[in-house]
């Protein structure tokens, strides 16, 4: 054994990997007992639906506007190429 081994040995604890395993496990295992208990009262869970389709319809209208955003970005780089090759020509011509 070298003098690394031999300090790792006298550490002793939990390997990192196994602990964020661990920790992973526990919390996914109480988000879901806290879903369990929010879903078995009525009005709770109407209130999480409500949540829900409010999330969804968010991430509908956040999309849209990406998309919006991509197409103005889009004619905006069209443009600026078009540009850019008139221009060129210009030069082109010029040296002729």
């Amino acid at each position: 054994m070298n003098d690394q081994n031999k300090q790792e040995d006298k550490k002793g604890g939990v390997n990192p990997g196994v602990a964020a395993v661990a920790g992973a496990v526990v919390g996914a295992a109480a988000v879901g007992v806290a879903a369990v208990a929010v879903l078995a009262n009525k009005n709770s869970r109407k209130q999480a639906e409500k949540a829900i389709d409010a999330a969804k319809d968010k991430v509908v209208d956040m999309k849209e506007q990406v998309a919006e955003k991509i197409e103005e970005g889009k004619e905006k780089v069209e443009k600026v190429i078009t540009a850019v090759k008139d221009a060129s020509q210009d030069v082109v011509k010029a040296a002729k």
